[in-house]
């Protein structure tokens, strides 16, 4: 759900996206699913490329690439430094753990637990 998420927000022509992710990525199907590039680096799905950054530091280089940013970030600590236009929460955890509406412009909480 992410991953699809983030590639139709690519294909509107939004490019500096973010997808934080743990250090073992849960996928139903990993070959359509961004959070691959947590274990190889990188990631193409219907040719969006998505790069694993090491931290925000890198940020800019990937996105000056035209690609996705994929960063390890289980406690969202990335989010507390930056200010992105639009969060999309798609963790799926059935519930909300603890996105508010007010993290960013336009939050979206994809799944159950979100009003």
């Amino acid at each position: 759900m992410a991953s699809a998420v983030a590639w139709r927000l690519y294909m509107a022509n939004i490019r500096n996206i973010v997808m934080m992710e743990t250090e073992t990525p849960l996928a139903v199907r990993r070959e359509v699913a961004f959070c691959e590039a947590v274990y190889t680096g990188s990631k193409t799905v219907e040719g969006v490329e998505a790069l694993r950054a090491s931290g925000a530091e890198h940020f800019h280089s990937v996105w000056g690439r035209g690609k996705i940013v994929v960063t390890v970030d289980a406690e969202w600590k990335t989010l507390r430094n930056m200010r992105p236009d639009v969060l999309v929460d798609a963790i799926l955890a059935k519930k909300n753990l603890g996105t508010r509406t007010d993290d960013a412009p336009l939050v979206i909480g994809v799944g159950p637990g979100f009003v």
